[in-house]
């Protein structure tokens, strides 16, 4: 095609037709432009393509990621609102009724309960972030709810559950001092007048407090997320 061409331009020289060649000759330029607009065009079109695709399955897999947080979260905070329940009311019976066979059995369900620390799917993020699709995603809207609930609402969630679990920990390194652990009995009726025990309790019984609050609020913030998310991907 170019020899075709440049065996046009000669035969035009060797003729002396020196205008026609100029107009060939910018013609011949507007279409190079314009191949290579349409080059450009579709090089555009195809970063775009590939740029949606990487979107889809960044939103696919954070889809999945959500869903399980979501479960997690659940059974953590029916963990955490079991032993809420029970600290409450040890903490009651403590400033008040104290009733020391009610606070003895409501401490050892206290202390034998399970607590889980929440642990998010962060794979699907941290890839994002890395691969810089994060940065790429539409709408801004989308791409601020999503880092706000990875940035803000899982770091508060997992700091609070850690100072939880530290709060938590100052009880069980004291029970010694109040509880036998061989006999599962506190140890006088002494105890439930320390201050000490107390205000460990009642510390407690606020970190717990906190956490169910936090859970709460981060798992409203997965559903609205997850709504976004879906509605993105059904765009």
């Amino acid at each position: 095609m170019i020899k075709f061409f440049r065996k046009i331009r000669q035969n035009m020289l060797t003729e002396n037709k020196t205008g026609t060649y100029f107009k060939y000759a910018i013609g011949e330029i507007v279409l190079v432009v314009i191949g290579i607009l349409i080059a450009l065009s579709i090089n555009n079109w195809n970063e775009t393509n590939k740029n949606e695709q990487e979107q889809i399955v960044f939103l696919n897999n954070l889809k999945n990621d959500l869903k399980n947080d979501l479960i997690q979260l659940n059974q953590i905070l029916k963990l955490q609102k079991e032993k809420l329940s029970t600290v409450n009311e040890l903490k009651d019976q403590l400033l008040s009724i104290k009733d020391f066979e009610k606070i003895e059995q409501l401490f050892v369900q206290f202390i034998s309960s399970d607590n889980e620390t929440y642990f998010p799917n962060t794979g699907s993020y941290t890839t994002s972030v890395s691969s810089g699709t994060i940065a790429s995603l539409t709408p801004i809207s989308l791409r601020i709810v999503i880092t706000n609930l990875y940035e803000r609402y899982y770091y508060r969630l997992i700091y609070n559950g850690e100072f939880y679990d530290k709060k938590l920990n100052e009880v069980l390194s004291s029970q010694g001092k109040f509880f036998n652990t061989l006999t599962l009995k506190l140890n006088s009726k002494d105890v439930i007048e320390d201050s000490e025990f107390v205000n460990l309790i009642t510390m407690w019984f606020v970190e717990n407090s906190i956490c169910v609050k936090k859970g709460e609020e981060t798992k409203s913030e997965i559903l609205n997320v997850l709504k976004l998310v879906e509605q993105r991907l059904n765009d």
